[in-house]
């Protein structure tokens, strides 16, 4: 029962996700497209050392065995094809003030009915001021700038949830 409110109160919201590339984060945006009818999810990813925000997308968000009961469903022309419709790719990183984004990337943030902040930096060598950048400040930075996006393009604050990986 919980899960179909759940499912009814997100239907066709913009649904703004932070750490998408991560375990929790693919497992979130997997749910949300097979679950949350015309939900729209904007995933918020850093450039990688050798590949692009959208490259890492495709290679390690939507490849990822988490989609295959999805591919299974559509097919995989069709899965792309929602794919391509309901997934916009935004280049940030919440390590950053601002996380930062670009016009685009703040008005696609300014759009959001929901922000659901999962980034995190898990491993237990991590350096520290990396760790306290990321798991520590980056909520704060993720609030800071719904409310500054929403201020820029007058628009309110989307919803803010975060998952903590204690």
């Amino acid at each position: 029962m919980g899960r179909q409110v759940i499912a009814e109160a997100l239907a066709g919201r913009r649904i703004f996700v932070t750490g998408s590339t991560g375990f929790v984060g693919t497992a979130l945006v997997e749910r949300i497209l097979r679950c949350v009818p015309d939900a729209r999810v904007a995933l918020l990813v850093r450039d990688g050392r050798r590949s692009g925000a959208d490259r890492r997308v495709q290679r390690e968000v939507l490849r990822n065995n988490a989609f295959e009961r999805l591919r299974g469903e559509l097919g995989a022309d069709g899965f792309a094809a929602m794919a391509e419709d309901r997934v916009t790719v935004v280049r940030g990183d919440v390590g950053t003030d601002g996380l930062g984004l670009d016009d685009h990337g703040t008005r696609v943030l300014a759009e959001s009915d929901v922000v659901i902040h999962s980034a995190a930096t898990v491993a237990f060598d991590a350096p520290l001021d990396r760790a306290v950048e990321v798991n520590l400040l980056g909520p704060l930075r993720v609030a800071e700038a719904i409310i500054a996006a929403g201020e820029r393009h007058g628009t309110e604050p989307a919803h803010l949830v975060t998952v903590s990986t204690c």
